[in-house]
C-alpha cells in the first residue's frame, strides 16, 4: 500500500510541475503580447503624428529633416562598408591581383 501512496505523491508533484510551467508560459506569451500591442500603438501614433503634420504642412521640414538624416546614417553605412571591403582588397597579394586582371583581360578583349 505505501508504493501506491508513493505513485500517487510522484504523480501530485509532477502535475503540479506541468501547472506551474503552464501558468509562466501564459504569462510570458501575455507579456509578449503586451509589449507588442505597445509597439504596435506607439508605431500607430507615430504614424498618425506624422500624417497630421503632412496634412497642415507645418511638419514637412521636420519630416524633411528626419528623412535627410536617415539617408546620411545609411550613406555613412555604405561608406564604411566599402572602406572595409577595399581595405580587404589592399590585402590581396599583388600577383594574386595581376593575375585576376589578366584573366579579366583576356576574357574581356578578343585575341
Amino acid at each position: 500500500m505505501m508504493g501506491m501512496e508513493r505513485v500517487l505523491s510522484i504523480g501530485e508533484r509532477l502535475q503540479k510541475l506541468l501547472t506551474d510551467a503552464e501558468a509562466e508560459a501564459k504569462a510570458k506569451i501575455t507579456e509578449a503580447q503586451s509589449a507588442a500591442d505597445e509597439k504596435i500603438t506607439a508605431a500607430q501614433r507615430e504614424a498618425a503624428r506624422k500624417k497630421a503634420m503632412a496634412q497642415r504642412g507645418t511638419g514637412i521640414d521636420e519630416l524633411l529633416k528626419e528623412e535627410e538624416k536617415k539617408a546620411e546614417k545609411e550613406a555613412k553605412k555604405i561608406l564604411k562598408d566599402y572602406e572595409a571591403k577595399a581595405e580587404a582588397l589592399k590585402d590581396v597579394p599583388e600577383d594574386k591581383m595581376k593575375e585576376a586582371i589578366e584573366t579579366v583581360m583576356k576574357e574581356v578583349l578578343p585575341q
